[in-house]
C-alpha cells in the first residue's frame, strides 16, 4: 500500500472542452473551472458528478485560487471577490497575489469579469491512500540504544502535517483520546492548530483519515520524551504553506514533517510550500518530507517536434494508429513530440498501462503565477487502438486543455479511471499518451510524474522526487520496509531533482541539481488504527503503515534526538542537524539504473527491465542463432535472490513473440512447492535459435508480498537453461555495481545511537 499524500490544486474532474482564450477583460478559467461553471449554466445532470470530484463547501461552492495580475491591488480585488460570494479560505505572506477560497458557481463569470483577476483555477479533492503498539523502527534506527543512554526527545517539540487527527470518526478504529489512553500518544496531548472537521461525504470537502496521529504516533514511540503538535495540509495548498509557518511561529517547532504533495508544486522551481520549508529552516526549524511513491514511473525529455501533417502522414503509412484527424480542430496543436529519440520512425504516442485511479502530471521549464510563462501544452489521451478519448465524454480518463499562457502555469494533468481487466483486485487499462504543443513558445524540458500509483509508461525511469521535498531547507525521506532494510521500497521516489529558476523565475545561468532524498527511513510500522481496514503483512495484530509518509516522521522524530543529544532546542541549526545524520547514516547501497538486470546460460539470455513485472512483459528471452538451437526448458530459480513466484498461472503473460512456433499455447508453466524456482517448458521445436519473446509474471518479495519488484531486485538470480538434447546451462542474473550513496536512498539509513553520539562525542 501506498501512503505518501498528495492533493491536486490544478486538476477537476470535470475538465476543459477545449484550450481557453483570456481578454483583458476576461479572466482565464483553469484546471476545470470552465467545465464546472458550464455544466451549471446549462444544468447538467453530471454536475453532481462532476462536484464531487472537487473540494467544495456544504452548499456546493468549489474551493478556487483567483490570481491577482501585477499591479492591481489584492484588497481591491478580493472585496469585488466578496461581493460576488466569494469566501476566503486563506492568503499567503510568500504569494499575496494569490487568494484561495469557495465561490458559487453561479458567480464564476461575473468574478472573471473583475478587473485585476488573472485566472480562477478549481481544486481537485484531496486522494486517499492509505503505548499498545510498539514501532518496528526503534529497534532498526537504532533509537532504543538512543533511548538507553537518556535521549527521548525531552525538550524538543515536533510538528507535524497531514490530512487530519482526530477527523476519521467511525471510519477509523481509535480516536485520539485512545491513543492517549494506551500511551500511544502522549499523556499530556498534543497541540493542535488546525485540523479537518468530521465531515460526511456528502457534505464535500477533504475527508480525514487521521494520518496526521499515525505519524504522531511513530514519532511518539522513537521520540516519546517530545512534546508534539498538529496542522492539517489538506484545506489548501496557501492554508498548508501557512501552517507550515504556524507551526514554527505559533507552536515553536524544533522539528517539522509532512507527507502531503499537491499537483500544482513546482517540479523546475522553488513553490509556495518549498518556500515555506526554507523559511522555517531559515528560522531554526528542521524540516522533513516524504520524498514521494512514484516509484521509476516518471519520464523526462526535451521537446521533439514533428508536424501535424507529418503524423498524418505516418498515420497513412501504417507507422502509427494514432487517429490524430479525431482530435478537435481547436484542440490541435502546431506540432507533437515525437517519443522516438533513439532515430529510426518516429514515434507520437507513450504507451501507458495503469492499474486503479491514476494521474499523470506534465510539467516544462517556466515558473509558475509569475507572468512568465509563454508555452502552451496539452495532453491528449487515445485508447490501444488509437482512438481520441474525449475527457467530456470518456469513462476511463479525463485532462486538462488549458490555455497555459493565460493561467499562467507551466502545468496539464491527466487522470485515468480504467474500468476493464481485473488483474490482483486492481482495474487495468491500456492507454496511449499524446503530447502537443500550441503555439511556438520557447519552453522545451518535459517532465510527467505519475504521482504515488501503480502506472508504467513505455519510456520512463526519470527522477520522480520533486516539489517541497526537494527544498534545500529541508530533507527529502525515502522508504524501507523495516522487514527489508536493504534494498528501499520499490515505490520510494529517486531524485536528483533539477531546478532552473529562482524564486523570482529568473533562469539560472546553470541549473541546479539537488540530491534528494538526502536520507531513508523505515516504513510498513504498526499503528493503532492506521490504514482504516489496512493489512497486516507482518501479522502482528495491527495495521501497517506503509509508504514515505510513514519513514519521514521516523526521521524526523531521530532529528529531536538529535538535537536533545547537542544540548537542546536551538543546539543544532537545520543543516548541521542534516550534516550529522547523514554522515551517520548506514548505507543501502543501491545502484543509480536499477531498471537494467540480465543474464546468460548457454545460448539463451535472460533481460529484465521496468518494476511492474506482474503486468507489462518486463521479462524478455531470447536465443542465439544459429536455429539449430532447441530448448526444451528454462528454470528461473529467485530464491539467491530472496524472492518468490506466484502459484496462480493466470499471472503469466507472453507478449512479442518472435519465431513461428513461440506463443503461450507452446508453453507449460510449473511453480516449485516452495514459490522459489518458476519452470517454463516448451513443446518440442517451438523455442529455437533466433526465437525470443516478452513475458511476464507476478513475483513476491514474501515478507511483504509486494509484486513492484525492481530488476536490480533479481540480481543471483540463477537460471538453468536444458536443451532437447540434454545439454544444461546455468547462469546468474547480474544488475549494475551498487553504490552507498545514490539517488534512491541518498546517505542511507537513519542511525539515531550514531547520531547522539556523534553530537555528545
Amino acid at each position: 500500500m501506498r501512503t505518501f499524500r498528495y492533493v491536486s490544486a490544478a486538476l477537476a474532474g470535470a475538465l476543459c472542452i477545449g484550450s481557453m482564450t483570456a481578454t483583458a477583460a476576461t479572466a482565464a478559467l483553469g484546471s476545470g473551472l470552465r467545465e464546472l461553471a458550464a455544466a451549471y449554466d446549462r444544468g447538467d445532470a453530471s454536475l453532481k458528478f462532476k462536484l464531487s470530484l472537487n473540494l467544495h463547501d456544504a452548499a456546493g461552492n468549489p474551493l478556487i485560487r483567483a490570481r491577482v495580475l501585477p499591479g492591481a491591488s489584492p484588497e481591491q480585488v478580493l472585496a469585488k471577490l466578496q461581493a460576488q460570494g466569494f469566501q476566503l479560505k486563506a492568503r499567503s505572506p510568500i504569494a499575496p497575489s494569490l487568494l484561495e477560497g469557495y465561490l458559487p458557481l453561479s458567480q464564476v463569470h461575473a468574478a472573471a469579469n473583475i478587473a485585476g483577476v488573472g485566472s480562477l483555477t478549481a481544486t481537485h479533492r484531496p486522494a486517499r491512500h492509505v503505548g499498545l503498539v510498539p514501532s518496528q523502527a526503534v529497534p532498526l534506527e537504532k533509537a532504543d540504544l538512543a533511548q538507553a543512554n537518556g535521549f527521548d526527545g525531552t525538550g524538543i517539540k515536533i510538528g507535524a502535517l497531514s490530512d487530519s487527527y482526530n477527523a476519521c470518526g467511525v471510519v477509523c478504529s481509535t480516536t485520539a483520546a485512545d491513543d492517549i489512553a494506551t500511551g500511544d500518544l502522549p499523556a499530556a496531548g498534543v497541540t493542535v492548530l488546525e485540523d479537518l472537521p468530521v465531515v460526511a461525504p456528502k457534505d464535500g470537502g477533504p475527508l480525514g483519515e487521521d494520518e496526521g496521529r499515525a505519524m504522531l504516533q511513530l514519532m511518539h514511540d522513537i521520540a516519546p520524551g517530545s512534546q508534539l503538535g498538529f496542522a492539517t495540509a489538506f484545506v489548501s495548498e496557501i492554508d498548508f504553506a501557512n501552517n507550515i509557518l504556524a507551526l514554527r511561529s505559533k507552536f515553536g517547532a524544533d522539528v517539522i514533517v509532512d507527507d502531503v504533495f499537491y499537483f500544482d508544486e513546482p517540479m523546475f522551481s522553488d513553490g509556495i510550500l518549498a518556500q515555506a520549508v526554507n523559511i522555517v529552516s531559515q528560522n531554526g526549524a528542521a524540516y522533513f518530507s516524504s520524498a514521494g511513491n512514484n516509484g521509476l514511473e516518471a519520464w523526462q525529455d526535451t521537446y521533439n517536434p514533428i508536424s501535424f501533417a507529418k503524423a498524418e502522414q505516418l498515420l497513412a503509412k501504417g507507422k502509427s494508429n494514432i487517429q490524430v484527424d479525431q482530435i478537435p480542430a481547436d484542440l490541435r496543436p502546431v506540432s507533437f513530440h515525437n517519443f522516438n529519440t533513439d532515430g529510426g520512425t518516429a514515434s507520437i504516442s507513450q504507451h501507458i498501462t495503469v492499474a486503479g485511479d491514476a494521474i499523470l502530471d506534465l510539467q516544462w521549464d517556466e515558473p509558475f503565477n509569475l507572468g512568465k510563462v509563454q508555452t502552451d501544452y496539452n495532453i491528449y489521451v487515445f485508447d490501444s487502438n488509437g482512438n481520441y478519448l474525449d475527457p467530456n465524454t470518456s469513462t476511463t480518463t479525463t485532462n486538462t486543455s488549458d490555455d497555459n499562457i493565460a493561467t499562467d502555469q507551466a502545468l496539464e494533468l491527466a487522470e485515468f479511471i480504467p474500468n476493464g481487466t481485473i488483474i490482483g483486485g486492481a482495474n487495468v487499462g491500456n492507454y496511449q499518451v499524446v503530447i502537443g504543443k500550441m503555439n511556438n513558445g520557447p519552453a522545451s524540458h518535459l517532465k510527467y510524474i505519475f504521482e504515488n500509483t501503480l502506472a508504467v509508461s513505455e519510456r520512463q525511469n526519470a527522477p520522480s522526487s520533486g516539489g517541497h521535498s526537494a527544498a534545500t531547507g529541508g530533507q527529502g525521506v525515502a522508504a524501507t520496509y523495516y522487514a527489508i532494510p536493504t534494498f528501499p521500497e520499490d515505490f520510494s521516489s529517486p531524485g536528483p531533482v533539477t531546478i532552473y529558476f529562482d524564486t523570482a523565475g529568473n533562469r539560472l545561468r546553470r541549473p541546479e541539481i539537488r540530491l534528494s532524498p538526502e536520507i531513508t527511513a523505515a516504513d510498513g510500522i504498526d499503528t493503532t488504527f492506521f490504514p482504516p481496514g489496512g493489512g497486516d503483512p507482518d501479522h502482528s495484530g495491527f495495521p501497517n503503515f506503509f509508504g514515505t509518509s510513514a519513514a519521514a516522521p521516523d526521521a524526523a522524530a531521530v532529528g529531536a534526538l538529535v538535537l536533545q543529544a547537542a544540548g537542546g532546542s536551538g543546539s543544532l541549526r537545520p543543516a548541521q542537524l542534516y550534516r550529522v545524520m547523514q554522515s551517520t547514516a548506514t548505507p543501502i547501497a543501491l545502484p543509480n539504473v536499477r531498471w537494467v538486470a540480465g543474464g546468460e546460460a548457454g545460448p539463451v539470455t535472460l533481460s529484465i527491465n521496468f518494476d511492474w513485472v506482474r503486468f507489462t512483459g518486463d521479462f524478455s528471452l531470447a536465443v542465439d542463432r544459429p536455429r539449430g538451437w532447441k530448448v526444451h526448458s528454462i528454470t528461473f530459480d529467485a530464491a539467491p535472490a530472496g524472492l518468490t513466484w506466484s502459484q496462480n498461472p493466470n499471472r503469466f503473460s507472453v507478449s512479442n513473440p518472435i519465431g513461428p512456433g513461440v506463443g503461450i499455447g507452446s508453453m507449460t508453466r510449473s511453480v516449485s512447492p516452495d514459490s522459489t524456482q518458476f519452470t517454463i517448458t516448451f513443446a518440442p521445436g517451438t523455442f529455437v535459435g533466433g526465437d525470443s519473446f516478452d513475458w511476464g509474471m507476478s513475483v513476491f518479495a514474501p515478507i511483504e508480498g509486494s509484486t513492484e519488484e525492481d530488476p536490480d531486485r533479481f540480481r543471483n538470480m540463477k537460471l538453468i537453461v536444458t536443451m532437447e538434447d540434454g545439454d544444461v546451462y546455468t547462469g546468474t542474473v547480474v544488475a549494475m555495481p551498487r553504490l552507498p550513496f545514490n539517488n534512491f536512498t541518498g546517505h542511507g539509513l537513519v542511525n539515531a545511537d550514531a547520531a547522539t553520539r556523534a553530537v555528545t562525542n
